[in-house]
């Protein structure tokens, strides 16, 4: 039922390129804003939350009962497919991606600044570029479309695996509750750590996956596995700029201690791997280093990265679906 529910979902997001036409959150905001205005709650922004998750999970459970009880567990299905598809991301990736090189290869670096504040979000991916900078906007870029992709599916399906449409359900609430909370407050802050909670398992798995898919060597696996210290965010920046063969903040750390001609030789391997890494991902060959370039590429690199890790995830889920 699982994987089934997943490849007609997968299907169906492919053919249309988004879930957006089930994907209906007024209802959600109306009991978000609700709950949060209940005189009192103010001081134990907790209750809300846990209502906004339980309500719609208890409705969930109710229908999973009614249909399994009254027309058997193979019409699961079409609860199952329903609700992954809500549980789904807003927005396509891949066409933010695309909006974004097409901005960059035109040189307008205010709408792609523009784009990438959009994506962002409040109180979810902090930071700050200069329009100017185009070096500046790549590395941000990279670091808001690992994000960004990893929320809209990857964590999704992570959840749907493990707990069924339940898990994929409480994850897409929880990120709801965060975007419909005002920047700032206590439920907006108390909502990040509880998501913080929710992506930790499925932000080390994805480090694993672009690491198996990538560029294993230059991963980061050791430190970000561990990491229970940073953000969602920068876990997997670092993970996929490592994947990448791209420098992160560990293999800087790891570089000051060498000495200059181990450093300039580290530096020559990493561009060569780096280089390999872009062309098999998108057939694409740096003719040069500048840094706008060599960031510009990795961007573009990003989504091919995730369409393996994507397929390495389906073909593993299929073989575990046949041996059970």
């Amino acid at each position: 039922m699982i994987f089934l529910s997943l490849v007609v979902v997968l299907a169906i997001v492919y053919w249309l390129g988004s879930a957006s036409f089930i994907q209906f959150d007024g209802w959600y905001k109306w009991l978000v804003n609700r709950l949060q205005g209940i005189p009192g709650l103010s001081s134990a922004p907790a209750v809300p939350l846990a209502l906004a998750l339980l309500i719609p999970l208890a409705v969930l459970v109710i229908l999973f009962l009614l249909v399994y009880q009254t027309a058997g567990i193979q019409w699961l299905f079409f609860l199952y497919v329903p609700v992954l598809l809500y549980s789904l991301g807003r927005g396509n990736l891949l066409a933010d991606v695309q909006e974004y090189i097409a901005l960059s290869t035109r040189g307008d670096s205010v709408a792609a600044a523009q784009l990438l504040d959009r994506l962002r979000g409040h109180d979810v991916i902090p930071g700050d570029v200069d329009v100017s900078d185009w070096r500046g906007l790549h590395t941000e870029a990279l670091r808001v479309f690992a994000y960004r992709g990893f929320e809209r599916m990857f964590a999704v399906l992570f959840w749907f695996f493990i707990a069924g449409p339940f898990g994929a359900l409480i994850y897409r609430l929880s990120v709801l509750y965060r975007d419909f909370s005002p920047a700032g407050s206590d439920a907006a802050a108390l909502s990040n750590k509880w998501l913080w909670l929710l992506e930790l398992p499925a932000v080390r798995l994805m480090g694993v996956t672009w690491a198996f898919v990538g560029n294993f060597e230059t991963c980061p696996l050791r430190k970000n596995l561990l990491d229970l210290q940073n953000s969602s965010d920068y876990v997997l920046n670092e993970c996929l700029r490592g994947a990448l063969g791209a420098h992160t903040e560990s293999l800087a750390a790891a570089m000051a201690e060498m000495k200059p001609e181990e450093k300039a030789e580290k530096q020559e391997e990493m561009e060569e791997e780096t280089q390999d890494i872009i062309e098999d991902l998108t057939g694409d060959v740096i003719t040069t280093h500048s840094e706008p370039a060599y960031s510009f590429a990795l961007v573009k690199s990003s989504v091919p990265l995730y369409t393996r890790s994507l397929l390495f995830w389906v073909w593993a889920i299929a073989f575990a679906t046949l041996i059970v």
